[in-house]
Formats: C-alpha cells, structure tokens, sequence
C-alpha cells in the first residue's frame, strides 16, 4: 500500500486500488452455483455446478446420513433443451432420473444402486423438465433429426423399458411445451404450450388432457387469452389445476378446480418469474387450500402462505431478500434463499419455523465491515419514466482492520452492471461478483432497467420494440444520476454485461459518451445475425423487442452496434465462449473486425469448451483478472497519487 495516507483510524488509497480478500481464484474455486431444489420424503435434493470441476453439475441429497454427491464424476446433470435446461432430475421414492450432459440421454438410478442405467437411447434427442410418476417418466422433447428447427413434445417414457423411439407422444402440435404436471392419480396431465414469435411470458396457453395406458386424450384449454403468460401449473390433492397468470398484469395464483379458472387473490406483485429455463418452482402447495408463495416488494422478495378460501396472504419470518425453488411437504417447506450479507443457501424445515441450512454456496473471506449491503436506487429516464436499480457502495478494511477510504476529494469509479434479461432481474441478495469490485473501491449499480421481471407486466411491456433504445438510455441515465448526485466519478463510469447485456454495453458505447470502458461478455453486435443464427427459443424474440424480421431489417441495421463502430467511445473489451450456441461466437468476431477495420483498438479473448457464461474456475478466473486489469488502464486508476489526471469525461 505504498504512497497510502493515513487519517485517524482510516486508511485513504485510490478508490479502485484497494487491496481485496476477494481473488478471481476465491471466485472460481470457492463457490458452487446451487439450483433445482427437490423433496423426496425426508430426502432433500439440489443440483451444485462447480467451476473448480470443469463447471460439472453434480446431483447431491442430503438424508439421515448428511449430504453426498448422487452420482461421481463425469457425471453431469443438464439438459439443453431450449439451450437454457431446466428439469434436469426428478427423485421419487429413492429412484432418481436425471438428464446427463455427456449424451442427452435420460438414466436412471434406482434406490442403492451404484451404476445408472440408460432410459432413453442415443438419438438426436435431448430431454428436460423431468417429471416421475410411477412407472412412467414425462419430459419435455427436443427432436433434433429433422430439417431446421427442433420438433418440442411432450412425451412420456416407460421409466424399465427402452423407450427406442424417444417416448410416446402425450402432446405436440406447438412450437413450445414447459415442465408438465401430472395429477395424483396419475390420470391427468397439464402443461403450457406457446408459439413462436412469443416466449413464455409474453402468450401461452394452459391445457390439461387426461392420461390411460395409450396415452394422452384430446387437450382440454384451461386457460388461453392473447397476450396473457399463464406459468407453472401443479395439481392439489383434490385434483383442482392451480397456476400462476399475468392476466390482472401482475402473476398472481390461480386455480381451476373444474369450472373455470379463478384469481385467488388480488397483488400488485408478481408471484413468478419468466420461464426461461423449465425447472423453475415458484409455487408449492401445502395443502388442497394452502400454497407457498413467493413475491417481490421493490429490491427484495418476501414468502408467505396464500390460504384460497379467503384470498388472504400471511407473510412468514424467514431471513432472506430473495427466495426461489420453492417446496412443500408434510408441514415442512425446502427452497433456495438469498441473503443480504452472505452467500445463498439450501434451506429446510417446519412451516413457520426456523430452518436448517443444508448447503451453501461457498464462504468468502470477507470481513463483515467490507460488505456492501445493496441500496435501492431509482431515477427517471429521458422520457421521465421511473427506471429501478440497486446501489453497492464501496466497502473495505486494511490489513490492519481500518476503514478505507479514498484520495481526499476523489469519488469512486462506477461500474453500471446489466444484466443478461431482457426480463431477468438482479436481486438484492449478497454476491461474491458484486463484492469483487466493492472491496477494490468502486460502486456498483444494477440496473433493472424496463422491460425487467418483479415489476409487473406493463413494466416488462415497456421494452416491446423499444430494445436497444429504453434499456440503453436506462443505464445511461442511471450512471448519470449518481453522478449528479456527487457519488461516483463522472470521467470513470464503465459498463459491464452478458448476453442481452453485453449487448446493452456495445449499444450504450455506440450511442452515448457516458462510459469511459466496457466489457461485453458473449454479447450481441449484430442483430440481424442473431435473429438468423441464434437457437429456436430465442430465434423469433426480437419480433417482439425490436421488429419483425425480415420486414424491419433497417431498423435491426440501425440499432446494431458492428455498424456503428465509429462512433464508440471508449475503451472495449470482448469476452466469449467458443461453444456458445445463444450467441455464437461470430457475433464477437465481427464485432472486434469491424472495430479494427476502423482503427480502433479492441481486446477479444475467446475460452475454448465455454458456452453461454463460463463454467470452468480457469476461464472464470482468467477472465475476471483481465477485467480488472482492463479498467485499471482504461480508467488509469491511481493517477492521484502521481499528482497526474485520470480520463477526461466525454
């Protein structure tokens, strides 16, 4: 800490220079992602991605014995159905199904075996949203032999037979199925259909059709209104249909117990999220009456009991700002929880009580006055619009424990984090990546900017042809706002982001000279060749976002940042996975052509065997420490102490 100044009990370094407990390998080593909470009795399950394995998914249950993985390496529990997996396992009374990545095949692993053995064969065939009742396993199929798109069914498979021809089919005829649900006595099954241009939470339809020993009778509609997202059907114990719609323009709880659905209560809340992937749990019945429910207030989520027989709402006392992978069973509840100062954890126990934590995700060696608890931050768009963000401030100790502050009279460095929506949202739950930059001594701001989830249907509407426009001039004005406000350094804001938001950064970089450097992880330059080249789910999402293809290729021209390379400015790093089928890798590769054909300088580095976001800890921690020393150049952090000026605002 050479050239530091000290005052009192605190220590004054550069903002953006401070020493940090948090190391890309502390990272990438250190943590496990968790996901798919399951009940199976007293047996509870979850999937733990783990970067330190190659990003190998590993299926773990915890039971009278403790917690132990289900199944050794090179076993790896996902499915790429529509790219994004989900369902990957199901558990019933001790036997296990699950989807390997290795082969796409769908194994089981009976109770106190140690091999699994195959369910479906090899094939052109991948399987997700893995359901198991009795005899009989029901998936959603993705038939990849043809011409194409992939054909989507739903399907059932004969859990001890060899399945040779993929399943019989219970229901095809849409561009789309999610995640069934099948009733407790077997002789019903519901499920979500969709077509293309939509996604699932723009316009679906419910459909419910009875089952026998042939298989599927002719689909029922249970619900099905234009522009209407009905999610997640489950059955209750009396057979009655209950699900989550956004017809009031909040995903409230619905159920249909035989004449029509119903609303069960009236919230300006919503109660799921966009299904982007189709092992989601948003709701869990507790009772034929009951359910578990889960909504968001502003930053945080809140969990409470809805009763239908009275529309009621009763709020449980459980520590957590953000809480998914709900479950009940027997009086009991199991789910995923974030937490404000710490990392997120697997949690279960009584209703209403305090539960027990099963596993977590990691620890990070992070003293308690380092943490940067998140703040709710809102401002108002060009067009006066309320935009939504959350602000993590700079938080950090000496080796001594002092407080460490910046240079007298400087102002942190800004780092606007976009998020990989475009109707995802960022919670306010602790995060390791967060607190990476923090402790180093800049501010964060989350921007869940319009057109993301938890803020109502007419708040995620409003980016419906205005992609590329409202989410960009949201970031731009939200870092401005800070910056107005005395609280960041106008000439160091820079923006990072994945996906939908490595694309708000190329666009915010060719629009606007807010940002002084940016990162774009497998992030869109091309609209026009996404809307060609991406994978079916995603391949008709920007009709909705941008404009139908190919009748608005103009407008797909003018918003597409690789022809717009003259005017960037700023400093420009590009980070992609070689693998990555969302956005190709050639979407990266125009983008730093295009940028070298101008003159301009660019840095791109592509991680072989990485896909759309990085699973191994070496592409984890590669890509962090350039990151960092990127905005240590660009923002030529520490100039202060050399008396000399940092970048000039634009």
């Amino acid at each position: 800490m050479r050239g530091a100044a000290t005052y009192g009990d605190r220590m004054r370094l550069p903002h953006g220079t401070w020493p940090s407990p948090i190391t890309p390998e502390s990272l990438a080593a250190g943590q496990v992602t968790l996901d798919e909470v399951r009940l199976d009795g007293r047996d509870t399950y979850w999937l733990a991605g783990r970067p330190a394995e190659g990003g190998r998914v590993a299926l773990v249950r915890h039971d009278a014995e403790g917690v132990r993985d289900v199944l050794p390496a090179p076993w790896d529990v996902r499915t790429r159905v529509h790219e994004y997996g989900g369902g990957a396992y199901a558990a019933s009374d001790g036997t296990v199904v699950f989807s390997n990545l290795g082969d796409d095949r769908v194994h089981r692993l009976d109770p106190g075996a140690d091999e699994p053995v195959p369910v479906t064969p090899a094939g052109p065939w991948r399987f997700g949203g893995l359901v198991l009742h009795g005899r009989h396993v029901l998936a959603v199929r993705e038939d990849h032999s043809g011409e194409g798109e992939p054909a989507n069914a739903l399907v059932r498979l004969d859990l001890h037979g060899d399945n040779a021809g993929g399943g019989v089919v219970l229901a095809g005829g849409s561009d789309f199925v999610g995640r069934p649900a099948v009733s407790p006595d077997g002789r019903s099954v519901a499920w979500v259909a969709w077509d293309h241009p939509n996604l699932p939470w723009d316009s679906t339809r419910l459909l419910r059709a009875t089952l026998s020993d042939e298989g599927a009778g002719e689909p029922v509609v249970v619900a099905a209104d234009p522009d209407v997202s009905v999610v997640q059907p489950v059955f209750g114990p009396d057979g009655a249909l209950w699900f989550l719609s956004d017809a009031s323009g909040w995903w409230v709880v619905h159920r249909d117990r035989g004449s029509g659905p119903v609303p069960l209560h009236e919230a300006r809340a919503d109660h799921a999220a966009p299904q982007w992937m189709l092992g989601l749990s948003d709701l869990a019945l507790l009772d034929a009456d009951r359910a578990l429910v889960r909504w968001w207030t502003g930053a945080t989520a809140r969990l409470g009991v809805l009763d239908a027989r009275t529309g009621e709402v009763e709020p449980l006392d459980l520590e957590g700002v953000a809480f998914d992978q709900l479950q009940a069973l027997d009086g009991e509840l199991a789910l995923r929880r974030g937490l404000a100062d710490r990392l997120p954890e697997v949690v279960r126990g009584p209703l209403g009580g305090e539960p027990r934590v099963l596993a977590r995700s990691g620890s990070v060696d992070i003293a308690p006055g380092s943490v940067s608890l998140a703040q709710e931050w809102s401002w108002t768009d060009t067009d006066g619009l309320q935009v939504f963000g959350l602000l993590h401030e700079p938080r950090g100790e000496a080796d001594g424990g002092e407080p460490l502050e910046g240079v007298e009279g400087g102002l942190p460095p800004l780092v606007v984090m976009v998020h990989g929506g475009p109707t995802a949202r960022t919670e306010a739950s602790f995060s390791a990546g967060t607190q990476f930059w923090t402790t180093r001594g800049f501010a964060v701001l989350h921007v869940n900017y319009s057109g993301s989830s938890g803020y109502g249907r007419a708040y995620r509407d409003r980016l419906l042809g205005r992609w590329g426009l409202l989410d960009i001039d949201d970031c731009v004005t939200g870092a401005l706002s800070l910056a107005l406000d005395g609280r960041v350094d106008p000439t160091r804001l820079v923006i990072r982001g994945g996906s939908a938001g490595g694309y708000a950064v190329l666009r915010a970089m060719t629009t606007s000279r807010a940002f002084a450097a940016g990162t774009s992880l497998y992030g869109v330059g091309d609209l026009a060749a996404l809307a060609t080249e991406t994978h079916k789910f995603e391949s008709r999402y920007l009709d909705r976002l941008v404009a139908p293809w190919p009748e608005g290729a103009g407008v797909y021209r003018d918003r597409s940042p690789v022809h717009h390379v003259d005017r960037l400015h700023g400093e420009l790093l590009l980070l992609q996975g070689a693998d990555d089928r969302v956005v190709p890798l050639a979407q990266a590769q125009a983008m730093a052509d295009a940028m070298r054909a101008a003159g301009r300088e660019v840095e791109l580095f592509v991680y072989p065997g990485e896909g759309h976001g990085f699973r191994r800890a070496d592409s984890i921690v590669d890509a962090l420490t350039r990151e960092a020393a990127f905005y240590g150049r660009a923002l030529r952090l520490g100039d202060e102490l050399r008396g000399e000026q940092g970048p000039s605002a634009g």
